[in-house]
């Protein structure tokens, strides 16, 4: 009973919020935000978790009062301490949150060719920060045609023309520095594919923090699925895409692990819906020690990446 009582308490507080953002702050100092001036970085964190909080009340992820979806974002941010310190990551980060908070605003209509454009526009900006970002797009296109119901012709052309558009504008600046090897060296990086599964140019840190993340998206996944019943039918389709999306990022992590800063930071986003959804609905014993395990997990490897830093 205490242990239940300890994660209905927490899930459902409404301090839970304010406690996390003391304690997103306290990480960022402890990673240099004052020391390296990592404001650009702390920036971006704060714009992409109040996103996360838009995210959740926008479309009403938890069927209860929950702020789990934002605070497992802060969570999970703040213990891959090595993407607090890369502002393309935390750049990266905004244009995902952002992508689904339009999105999701195309459910059902068919004549949703703006949100698409914006949608696909942040895809496309973040395709400056990693060009292999674009290879999303798919994912999004088949989450348009099965979940979302919002995928026609216009909106496909739609979504073309907002991926293009950040290029338009870069090519302008190509055009008058009369200078082509940046869009060279930019989109060779989509055809720049090293081993399959080579981990080993992956961090220590990072190996870590995707394993943990990988376990909270399997146990978010397995969860959404044995309990979607209980969701209304808008909610399950949206879940169906973040689901969607957290598989294709996974596979994508095991076939190049070369670009786990990207693919953690799309992990994140997508894992932190899933795993909010079973940490504030449910309240069995087994999963009430799960979500003991999860926090005491969490703020080991924060505190070991932390330490790696110093």
């Amino acid at each position: 009973m205490a242990l239940t009582f300890l994660q209905n308490r927490i899930s459902k507080s409404r301090t839970l919020l304010p406690v996390m953002a003391v304690y997103a702050v306290a990480v960022w100092v402890s990673c240099g935000l004052l020391t390296q001036n990592l404001w650009l970085q702390f920036a971006c964190f704060v714009v992409s978790s109040y996103l996360m909080v838009e995210l959740n009340n926008s479309n009403a992820l938890i069927r209860i009062y929950s702020r789990m979806v934002s605070c497992s974002f802060i969570v999970m941010m703040c213990m891959s301490t090595f993407l607090l310190q890369s502002a393309g990551a935390m750049f990266m980060s905004i244009c995902m949150v952002t992508s689904f908070v339009t999105i999701f605003m195309t459910y059902q209509d068919n004549l949703s060719m703006g949100w698409i454009f914006y949608t696909f526009l942040s895809l496309g900006i973040a395709s400056l920060v990693d060009v292999k970002i674009v290879y999303f797009a798919p994912a999004l296109w088949i989450a348009m045609f099965f979940h979302l119901k919002s995928l026609t012709l216009r909106t496909f052309f739609a979504s073309i023309l907002g991926m293009l558009c950040p290029y338009w504008f870069l090519s302008l600046y190509l055009i008058y520095t009369a200078d082509g090897t940046l869009a060279v060296e930019h989109f060779s990086r989509m055809v720049d594919f090293c081993k399959v599964a080579d981990f080993s140019l992956v961090p220590n840190a990072a190996l870590l923090s995707f394993g943990f993340v990988l376990a909270l998206s399997v146990i978010g996944i397995v969860h959404y699925l044995r309990n979607r019943i209980n969701d209304k039918t808008r909610t399950r389709m949206l879940y169906n895409t973040f689901i969607l999306i957290d598989i294709v990022a996974i596979i994508f992590m095991i076939l190049q692990p070369q670009s786990y800063a990207t693919l953690l930071t799309v992990m994140i986003v997508t894992t932190s819906p899933l795993i909010a959804h079973f940490i504030a609905l449910t309240h069995t014993k087994i999963t009430n020690a799960t979500f003991i395990a999860i926090v005491v997990v969490a703020l080991v490897l924060t505190l070991t990446n932390i330490l790696q830093l110093i």
